[in-house]
């Protein structure tokens, strides 16, 4: 029987939590150009912020070109909280039954915030890694995001 596990993590930044909450929200075409391992990011279907739309994410994670389509399904403008949940790409094809991610930025003063990623997913089988690197990812890109924004105010 599958199991649904969780993977979590954490990073600390100098920023404003509500600058990096909007920046993740907000259609970003210059993403690629800010964040070295993404290639681009668009709105699949709807727009950028409203439950149920989707959007494309192309990376690139260890030299490997991959996708993946999310759809939002939460999103806490007032507590930074945002859950999305992938309904294709790459690591759905042959790595997991399901992957949803949850984004909570929480502020630490004016200008410094703690960004949290816990990712929920069940592998197709045990063979299947655990998504420390997407983890990883996730957490570089929000350090790059909040370095961006430091260095334009």
């Amino acid at each position: 029987m599958a199991q649904l596990r969780k993977l979590e993590g954490q990073v600390e930044v100098n920023c404003s939590a509500e600058k990096l909450f909007k920046m993740n929200m907000a259609k970003q075409p210059n993403i690629p150009n800010i964040c070295f391992n993404m290639c681009r990011v668009e709105a699949h279907q709807g727009d950028w912020e409203r439950v149920g739309s989707t959007r494309r994410w192309d990376y690139n994670i260890d030299g490997k070109s991959q996708y993946l389509i999310e759809r939002i399904e939460i999103n806490d403008e007032k507590n930074k909280i945002i859950h999305r949940r992938a309904i294709d790409g790459d690591i759905m094809k042959n790595q997991y039954k399901t992957f949803a991610s949850t984004l909570c930025v929480i502020p630490k003063g004016n200008s410094c915030c703690v960004v949290k990623i816990s990712l929920e997913y069940e592998k197709m089988n045990e063979d299947a890694p655990e998504p420390h690197q997407l983890l990883q990812f996730g957490l570089v890109i929000f350090k790059d995001l909040a370095s961006h924004l430091s260095n334009v105010n």
